[in-house]
């Protein structure tokens, strides 16, 4: 893993590298962290801490949802320093890896609020006022967050999101 290029550490959930060889993104979650998930918080939808299961059922809808492919790379135990502020050194990983989405246009890779409403809309999404980015499927019962420009991008293929958080409310808890 280390050996790959770096793309990004600055991001609150992933550190963020390159695999040239199969043109794929490989993400390891911040040590002793396991990403984000929906939270019910303070009278709305919020992201918060997620647990190993969770994290992985939301790529697993993740993949259902958007005809992705993303899948479980590995585990990594380390005992370096954690770069998130309050965090103690150490800990384990999970790693995934996602295809290398190629923007339809390099200088504008993300699709606008209105295409995302657009796409979201199209999917069966309604938005939640006053929420993260936030979006709920009544029939499927799923509640998306994060759906903001950074985290979608627009290809030949149309809209594809990389880092949204899902979640499926009769799974919670």
């Amino acid at each position: 893993y280390e050996a790959l290029p770096l793309v990004s550490d600055e991001t609150g959930e992933h550190e963020v590298r390159f695999r040239e060889e199969d043109r794929r993104v490989v993400k390891r979650t911040w040590s002793g962290t396991f990403g984000m998930v929906p939270v019910w918080q303070d009278g709305n939808w919020r992201p918060g801490s997620a647990t190993p299961l969770e994290y992985l059922r939301r790529f697993e809808m993740h993949n259902l949802l958007f005809d992705d492919d993303v899948r479980l790379e590995g585990i990594i135990v380390s005992d370096k320093p954690n770069l998130l502020v309050g965090a103690t050194a150490g800990g384990v990983s999970i790693v995934i890896s996602q295809r290398w989405l190629v923007a339809a246009d390099p200088e504008r890779p993300h699709p606008s609020e209105e295409e995302i409403t657009t796409f979201m809309n199209e999917l069966g999404f309604e938005a939640i006022p006053d929420s993260f980015f936030g979006w709920f499927n009544e029939s499927t019962a799923l509640l998306l967050l994060d759906a903001k420009p950074d985290n979608l991008i627009k290809t030949a293929e149309g809209i594809l999101p990389f880092d949204v958080m899902l979640l499926r409310l009769d799974e919670e808890g």
